[in-house]
């Protein structure tokens, strides 16, 4: 199919192409070359663009965004009104330049201003007012894209005086949840912001970089010139174009939800978060509710809700059906261009752990995690006993209070160690993960209406939430019950308590298609069901010490029940940006091995090994909950992403007592702060930023808190 559409595409071009060479006589083409006339053909078609693509020059700016250094040279765009509206990609001029200079096609050089930015898209509209009435190029009918047809991609960037092109075809269409085609033309800085024209000279969009995850200016140019480009089709956007036009800067839109599932393609569209102060809040919906119908188009799948909201601005109105149980619910709400920054709320509690117990050939695992569970409420519930659900039983387990926070909304309400939270709204609240599940639909100032039982007894209570809490606990009561720890179990925790912890297993861990090294400890208190946190620590330039380190986080590790993995640089004198694949690569195979906490993952770094922290703790929360660094600075150029309600994201930072980097340090944990997420400072009295043994115990006790609530 695809080759009979781009034969046909070519027929059609060389038939157009040819008539207006005045090539085609009465018997047709018989000497040039099927080669030759192909030539023909695509010339022809960048002969009725040309006209309309001009060449961009900026002055000043940023060096680098986002760790990419900015290429120096002119860039593209295209006219799109006679009025002297250009059209470019926002690559262009990501990095904020101080002037824009237009050449047009007349060679005549003039000033243009920045009228608005489509952040949704990443497409620009400069605006020239010094210039005569300007070609406007024909725009091709988005039903008359095919996939397999031809696709022309023409930039104006080595000359002014001539277009630079790459032949290709479409390759796809709605790429991006609907919002561009896909090329496999070259697409590169040669051509971002000018336009992919088909063999007749028609616009079918003007091409961008981009990626799926990641909505900088500069996301997607690592495909350059890789047969993966895209190309935005303005057809579709007319209406976005008009209030560009005004200057109005255009956003994708937002519901302000979260889903429940890790396969997208297949989970239906559940919703796990609801943010109160979103459309979708607003509207009513709720954790739990299940959207089915988007503008009457069925929804079957997350994936199916992205296609259908991802192409759609803020401002834009949408009619959605959701099903609570058997209840349908329609509402017509309109999307939100931007939502204030999320902070997460808190109530004032750190929850008791599961404790796993030994292998038992006549026990499931599901049967003695659970077990596990109900000996961790009996041991702090007496008259419990008889009211701990069986396995089937519809009350809720409920999740045991571990600590109470003081002055914490928890406390003002009269919870107190031992109770057990059963119920957080209208949600039942069977394990920790629903507790904070619910709790990330709520806001620091809602009122919550809370259940505890205390020794058997319902507890119906109301707080107010406030924000999670800055400062480290001085001390913290055991995570795990007493009779919730097995036999064999109980002798290494007290000798952990006591300083006599037997030595655990060091591992070498090589990933063989790396070439760094990593040791591993595991905690000698480890057993296969437990749930272990996980330390990833990232050494100090020239500063590796995996021996040392294991040796200093040994007790502490035995203790906590915490995995520490310990890399090496490549190189003896510093991180390098590309090892942050190899980072990842590690901490997935180390999650995927062991049975993890997956509240409990942080990573630590310090001075350069700290900025390496940042950026892989950063563009990594969907495996890590926390990022702990010591004497270093957010890395300057590093986007800090937007704090979401289910990806809990906490930030710790040493703060040397002396050094001239605090200053710097400081700005840094501001942007942090001013996106929403937690950020805890403690003094580090080292000017390197090495840690003491208190300290070391205070990070210790950070990580253990990571799942307060």
């Amino acid at each position: 199919m695809i080759v009979f559409l781009r034969s046909l595409a070519v027929v059609v071009g060389l038939a157009f192409a040819l008539a207006q060479a005045n090539l085609v006589g009465a018997q047709g083409p018989t000497a040039d070359s099927l080669a030759t006339l192909e030539q023909a053909a695509v010339l022809s078609a960048v002969d009725r663009v040309t006209e309309s693509v001009v060449q961009i020059r900026t002055i000043g700016g940023l060096d680098t965004v986002d760790g990419a250094l900015r290429a120096d040279g002119p860039t593209t765009g295209l006219v799109i009104s006679p009025e002297g509206h250009i059209i470019s990609s926002a690559f262009n001029f990501s990095e904020q330049p101080a002037s824009i200079l237009v050449t047009l096609p007349s060679g005549k050089q003039v000033p243009a201003e920045l009228a608005a930015k489509d952040h949704s898209r990443m497409l620009v509209l400069l605006k020239v007012n010094d210039a005569a009435e300007l070609p406007v190029p024909e725009f091709a009918p988005a039903d008359e894209i095919r996939v397999g047809q031809w696709a022309i991609a023409v930039g104006h960037t080595f000359r002014a005086d001539r277009t630079n092109l790459a032949v290709g075809i479409v390759s796809a269409r709605d790429r991006m949840f609907g919002k561009v085609l896909q090329t496999d033309a070259a697409v590169s800085t040669a051509n971002y912001g000018g336009p992919l024209v088909d063999i007749r000279g028609r616009v079918l969009g003007i091409l961008v970089p981009m990626a799926p995850q990641n909505a900088s200016d500069v996301a997607g140019v690592e495909w350059y010139d890789s047969g993966i480009g895209f190309a935005v089709p303005l057809t579709s956007i007319t209406a976005a174009m008009e209030r560009m036009k005004r200057g109005e800067d255009q956003r994708a839109g937002i519901l302000g939800i979260g889903m429940a599932g890790n396969s997208p393609h297949d989970s239906p569209a559940e919703l796990a978060v609801v943010r109160p102060d979103s459309p979708a809040g607003q509207a009513g919906l709720r954790s739990g509710d299940r959207i089915v119908e988007i503008n009457g188009a069925p929804i079957k799948t997350q994936t199916d809700l992205r296609f259908a909201l991802g192409p759609r601005y803020g401002g834009e109105s949408v009619q959605l059906v959701a099903l609570r149980g058997e209840e349908r619910i329609e509402r017509t709400l309109a999307l939100a261009a931007e939502l204030a920054v999320f902070r997460h709320a808190f109530l004032g509690m750190l929850p008791m752990r599961i404790a796993a117990e030994p292998l038992n050939e006549d026990k499931g695992d599901a049967q003695q995690l659970e077990h596990g569970q109900e000996a961790a409420i009996k041991s702090l519930d007496e008259n419990a006993a008889g009211n701990a659900p069986a396995a089937g039983d519809a009350q809720p387990i409920g999740v045991v209070v571990r600590m109470v926070y003081p002055d914490s909304p928890a406390a003002k309400a009269g919870i107190q160690t031992g109770d057990r939270m059963v119920r957080i709204g209208e949600m039942r609240i069977d394990d920790l993960g629903d507790a904070i599940q619910e709790m990330n639909n709520v806001a620091p100032s809602m009122v919550v209406h809370v259940r505890v039982l205390r020794k058997g007894e319902p507890l119906d209570l109301t707080l107010t939430a406030g924000p999670l809490p800055a400062p480290v606990p001085n001390e913290l009561p055991p995570a795990f019950a007493a009779e919730a720890v097995s036999e064999a179990n109980q002798n290494e925790h007290a000798q952990a308590a006591e300083g006599q912890t037997k030595a655990g297993k060091t591992l070498e861990l090589k990933l063989t298609e790396f070439k760094q090294n990593c040791q591993i400890y595991i905690p000698v208190t480890h057993e296969p069901q437990q749930a272990l946190g996980v330390l990833l620590w990232l050494h100090a330039p020239g500063a590796s010490k995996p021996e040392a380190t294991i040796r200093d986080w040994r007790q502490i590790c035995d203790r906590d029940g915490l995995v520490l993995v310990v890399p090496t640089a490549a190189g003896p004198d510093r991180w390098e940006r590309i090892e942050l694949e190899y980072l990842r690569r590690l901490l997935e195979r180390v999650l995927g091995q062991y049975a993890t906490d997956s509240r409990r993952v942080v990573i630590y770094g310090q001075e350069g090994g700290g900025a390496m922290a940042y950026l892989l703790a950063l563009s990594s929360r969907d495996l890590v909950r926390g990022v702990a660094t010591s004497a270093a600075p957010l890395p300057r150029q590093l986007r800090v992403p937007e704090n979401e309600p289910s990806l809990r994201f906490a930030v710790l930072a040493g703060l040397p007592n002396a050094g001239g980097s605090d200053a710097q340090i400081t700005q840094g944990l501001r942007k942090l702060a001013d996106a929403g997420y937690p950020v805890t400072t403690v003094a580090i009295a080292n000017p390197a930023g090495n840690l003491s043994s208190e300290e070391r115990e205070q990070l210790a006790r950070w990580i253990d808190t990571l799942d307060r609530f």
